[in-house]
Formats: structure tokens, sequence, C-alpha cells
């Protein structure tokens, strides 16, 4: 694997930014617009699918391992120096999600679109799994009481009965894998385009 040069550094750092400001700027407006179904869906899912596509078009840009790590690394940090609060929560996700595609990217070892669907779906599906996890670790609540809320909020943001928990949950899941594949694949098909524009470029490494 070749190293990065100044080029991939800017671009790297470029997408890291945009993820942030992203990050910044489009969640805290969600959240006040939408505040009940914010935690639920808005969050998870369309934060999680728009920090997916600029992360992995990152990619195509430094098609290097490590690059996506990279471009999470540059965003957690932007997400550190903010003053919106809390940050524990959503810099661990974006460090989590980064990860989360690097594996599948370099399991795949030369990506196609399938790679970035699934490391998409993966990095938006963990979402899920994260609040269980951040809700136990910052805020002390056990399992069960997060259980509860997270199927009560599905609950009333799907209008399902609260008894179809585990349907709920599913859908809930099944919601954000689909939104991260979707991110995926939309990042490969416009990183595939402006590639075939700019002409022939280094290939995946």
């Amino acid at each position: 694997m070749k190293s990065y040069t100044v080029r991939d550094w800017v671009t790297i750092g470029l997408f890291g930014a945009l993820w942030g400001v992203v990050e910044l700027t489009l969640g805290s407006l969600l959240h006040a617009i939408y505040p009940p179904l914010a935690d639920t869906f808005l969050t998870g899912v369309v934060m999680g699918g728009i920090g997916v596509a600029v992360a992995l078009m990152g990619r195509r840009f430094v098609p290097k391992r490590g690059s996506v790590i990279l471009i999470g690394v540059v965003t957690a940090t932007l997400r550190l120096l903010s003053v919106s609060g809390v940050v524990v929560g959503p810099v661990a996700a974006i460090l989590m999600e980064s990860v989360l595609m690097e594996i599948v990217l370099w399991i795949a070892h030369v990506p196609r679109w399938p790679a970035f669907a699934l490391g998409g779906a993966l990095a938006v599906g963990w979402n899920l799994p994260h609040k269980f996890i951040m809700m136990r670790l910052i805020y002390g609540k056990d399992f069960l009481t997060i259980y509860n809320k997270m199927v009560q909020d599905g609950s009333q943001a799907l209008g399902l009965d609260a008894s179809l928990a585990l349907l709920i949950l599913a859908i809930l899941l099944l919601v954000r894998l689909v939104v991260g594949a979707i991110s995926g694949w939309s990042a490969w098909q416009l990183g595939d385009a402006v590639a075939r524009r700019l002409g022939p470029r280094e290939g995946d490494r």
C-alpha cells in the first residue's frame, strides 16, 4: 500500500470536515424541529446515512486502506471541539461507524459497490446497539429500562402497539440497514461518475 500524499491528506480533511459540519448543523436542526422523533429516527437514520455517504465518497477519492477511519477521526475531533453539550456518545458512534466501514472494505480487499453497501448498512445499523451501550455507560440505566424506552419511542414513531416489541425493534434496525446500504451504494455510484469524468485514477488498495 502506497503512503498518503499531500493531496490525500487534504481530501481526507475536507471530507472529514464536511461530515463534521453536517453533524454540528443539520443534526442540531433536526433535534430542534422534531424532538419527539429525533432520537428514534432522525439522528440514527438521517445523520447516519449522510455520514456514511460522505465518508465513503471520501474513500472513493482516497482509495487507500485506513482513509475512512481517518475521515472519521477528523469528524470526531470537530465534534469534540464543539460546544453543543454531551459529545461522548456522538464521537463514539462516529468512530465506530468509521471502523465498521473500514473493516468491510479491508475484507473486500478491492472494494466494489457491494462492499460499500454492506459497510454503509453496518455503520448505520450500529446506531441501534450503540444506544443501548451508551445509555448504560453514560447514564447508568439498566438494559430493561433502555429496552422499554426504545420500544415506547419506536411504538410512537411507527404507530404500532408497544406489545409488538420485537417487531418494532426489527423495523428500527431494518430501516437503518436499508438506509445505510443505499447511502453506501449512492457513494459508490456518485464517486464512479465523478471518476469517469476526471479520467483514470489509481485503483483501490
